[in-house]
């Protein structure tokens, strides 16, 4: 459950800071996926990219917990799934379907507006991550300054360094920005991807120094500096920042029932 949790928090967290869901529906990623696939990765957030896979299953567990709360914990999507994809037993045979097949079975298990549910997911400009799922299922993403255990095993593989919720860049193992999110801290600073952050503080650029920087801010009226090459120019970019780290967990919201750990569990609701 726990990991499960934190890979939740990071895929929303991801979605919840992009600033391409100011303007791209999640319909229009889908739609185009064949040039997203094989675009780069700098300014990937500011066009969105195939975040459908995440993102649809975040706005499925809002539908399940919208049904378990709707149906008094009676009903769950388990209930949608084996009357949608069930049937008899026989060989395999293709079965094509429509959205009103989809909305009619979700209505037969719970009458609700599951058109307006959807088009306001899908096709709708939804800056903000489908939240609805975590919050309903009785906890909330919020930001802290340690390292959730799954992100440190991804940066160990990666041998990056994510900063994109605290002053919104990307790095390489050697400084290099994959990725400076348009209105972050960074960005306003005029630090753009694909240039190279040299030194931090007048310190050689290394993830401990970076992370070190973030941290003795909170302290310091004075900005952060980074020394950034790009191409054969060096610039410094100061960085006005004093909020710490920032890494996306999941809380408990004790004020709620804890669906999601049912649901987790996979266990049918009682």
């Amino acid at each position: 459950p726990d990991e499960y949790r934190q890979g939740l928090a990071l895929d929303a967290a991801r979605m919840d800071v992009s600033p391409g869901r100011r303007w791209r529906p999640l319909i229009d990623t889908a739609v185009a996926a064949p040039i997203l696939y094989g675009t780069r990765p700098d300014r990937s957030s500011l066009r969105r990219g195939v975040d459908f896979y995440p993102e649809g299953a975040l706005i499925w567990l809002d539908a399940d917990v919208t049904i378990r709360t709707l149906s008094h914990g009676k009903k769950s999507l388990d209930d949608f799934c084996s009357a949608f994809f069930g049937g008899p037993s026989g060989p395999p045979e293709v079965k094509p379907y429509t959205l009103n097949d989809v909305l009619s079975a979700l209505n037969a298990i719970q009458p609700y507006d599951w058109a307006k549910f959807f088009d306001e997911r899908i096709k709708q400009v939804a800056p903000r991550a489908p939240l609805g799922g975590i919050e309903g299922g009785g906890w909330r993403l919020v930001y802290k300054e340690k390292l959730p255990p799954m992100m440190e095993w991804q940066e160990q593989e990666s041998k990056g360094t994510n900063l994109v919720w605290s002053i919104g860049l990307s790095l390489r193992e050697d400084g290099t920005v994959i990725d400076s999110l348009t209105g972050m801290p960074a960005d306003r600073a005029g630090v753009a991807p694909g240039t190279q952050v040299i030194a931090v503080n007048g310190r050689q650029f290394n993830q401990r120094v970076i992370r070190t920087a973030l941290r003795e801010a909170k302290n310091s009226t004075e900005p952060i500096e980074l020394l950034v090459k790009s191409g054969e120019y060096y610039k410094t970019h100061k960085i006005d920042y004093h909020e710490g780290e920032k890494y996306p967990w999941l809380e408990r919201d004790d004020s709620r029932p804890d669906l999601l750990t049912n649901i987790i569990s996979t266990k049918k609701p009682s």
